[in-house]
């Protein structure tokens, strides 16, 4: 897993977290001609979109299915620990993490305080 645009402060990676990930590639691969390949994580398969050859985000199956499929964008940052702290200081909500991906680097999930999720990570060097 690569991040195209991974400076600090950056939205660098976009993951779907989809009720049917054959259905989401069917349909992106379809229109913007991405194509796929999975890897066997410690959660399930997950699923990197490749868009000519630069791999640019990732589909996961919903571990909540009776909510809606959803978009996420990655923040990449200096210290995953730090932005998880600082979020929680300002009325955010830490729904995942912080963790660490193996091969990948740091990640969390934020619900900020009006109710929207972004994720903050860190890649390894």
């Amino acid at each position: 897993m690569q991040a195209p645009n991974s400076p600090r402060g950056a939205l660098g990676w976009h993951e779907l977290t989809s009720n049917s990930c054959q259905d989401a590639f069917n349909f992106y691969g379809e229109i913007f001609g991405w194509t796929f390949k999975t890897m066997q994580m410690p959660h399930g398969p997950y699923h990197i979109i490749e868009n000519d050859g630069v791999d640019i985000g990732g589909i996961a199956p919903n571990p909540c299915p009776q909510q809606e499929s959803h978009w996420t964008g990655y923040v990449t940052v200096a210290n995953v620990d730090d932005v998880a702290m600082k979020a929680r200081s300002l009325g955010a909500e830490i729904l995942y993490g912080p963790e660490d991906i193996p091969q990948v680097g740091r990640l969390c999930w934020i619900k900020d305080p009006q109710g929207a999720i972004i994720a903050a990570i860190t890649y390894k060097k």
